[in-house]
């Protein structure tokens, strides 16, 4: 769609100073979701050759496009077959803020097999990608497209954490100091708590690792860990049988959101609430329905925060070929709800 509409740009078809059609109309044209629409349309005024005016809509600019380009950068997103694929938040934030930095971003689904995988980063080379940003959870393997890409000096930073520490970077949470800060939080209720959390990956531990030594700085005692395989993140329905014998009248943490999603749900059918029933410390905000009356406690991460970092990072480093970049990270804080309201400090 994006090389139909400069092609007709270029060649006069749609002249200097012409209106383009709206962005339903556009959507319903080419037959893709008008989200799309919008990102190829902004893409083109970040390349110079539509001027948008706010209420008024897309024309075409006169003269020739601008020479200063943004960087071309590829943001390979959720596989195909997760849910996650359709939640535009961090994908609307990213393209939202790159035209800050001068980058210009287009989204890509990873596949499932290393095979895929590694022709996807061998296209994302030939089409000419600055850069690369990835979810780390997507790769399983050092893939030897690698290499390819160490050599030409094309940037892969990842989200959250690196699967590959001290060969490629990533910006993302402080997980180690977050669950650190959520056994602090708890230290005033005199509760034993049990911890859910994933079993596996490298944010995983460091959560695990940094809410033990917290409870152990602070005299909060681990009842109970429940440990659940990483490779289930991503499975729906999620299999309910891993909260069986979860009981009311205790303190939980959770450290991951899905997780919450999945151990609210199972306590909500069997007619439990949080803040009423159980105790729920949690890792990032969650609506748990709409219009309802429970709010959690919550550890939150600042994502415009680490956002601008991630395209600041990318940035500098398609700028000065430079390949190495710092792995930043930032501490969740937490928000006071209802959950731990009446029991203990809950400071």
């Amino acid at each position: 769609m994006l090389e139909i509409l400069q092609e007709r740009i270029e060649s006069g078809a749609y002249p200097a100073g012409e209106r383009l059609p709206s962005e339903r109309k556009l959507a319903q044209e080419y037959g893709v979701p008008q989200s799309q629409v919008h990102r190829k349309l902004q893409e083109l005024v970040r390349d110079g050759f539509l001027d948008c005016f706010r209420g008024n809509g897309y024309f075409v600019r006169a003269g020739k496009p601008r020479t200063d380009k943004a960087h071309k950068i590829a943001f390979c997103w959720e596989s195909t077959n997760s849910l996650a694929v359709n939640e535009n938040f961090y994908t609307d934030l990213l393209v939202g803020m790159a035209s800050e930095y001068a980058l210009s971003l287009n989204i890509f689904s990873v596949p499932d097999t290393a095979e895929e995988q590694n022709e996807l980063f061998l296209q994302l080379i030939n089409e000419g990608f600055e850069g690369i940003f990835c979810f780390p959870h997507l790769l399983h393997e050092y893939l030897p497209v690698f290499s390819e890409l160490r050599k030409l000096g094309i940037p892969l930073i990842f989200w959250d954490y690196s699967p590959f520490p001290g060969i490629f970077p990533a910006v993302g949470v402080d997980h180690f100091s977050s669950c650190f800060t959520a056994a602090t939080v708890l230290s005033g209720l005199a509760m034993p708590v049990t911890y859910i959390g994933y079993e596996d990956a490298e944010q995983n531990v460091l959560k695990l690792k940094g809410f033990e030594a917290g409870c152990a700085c602070h005299g909060v005692t681990i009842d109970n860990k429940l440990l659940v395989p990483y490779r289930l993140a991503q499975v729906r329905p999620f299999p309910q049988d891993y909260f069986v014998g979860l009981a009311p009248h205790k303190l939980y943490f959770t450290a991951t959101r899905n997780l919450t999603e999945f151990f609210v749900g199972a306590m909500f059918d069997q007619g439990y609430f949080p803040g009423k029933d159980y105790l729920l410390l949690a890792v990032d905000r969650l609506q748990i329905m709409e219009g309802s009356t429970f709010q959690l406690d919550c550890m939150m991460r600042d994502r415009a925060a680490i956002i601008r970092k991630f395209l600041l990072e990318m940035k500098n480093s398609v700028d000065s070929n430079d390949y190495t970049c710092n792995d930043y990270r930032i501490a969740m804080r937490y928000i006071k709800g209802r959950s731990l309201r009446g029991h203990g400090t809950g400071e």
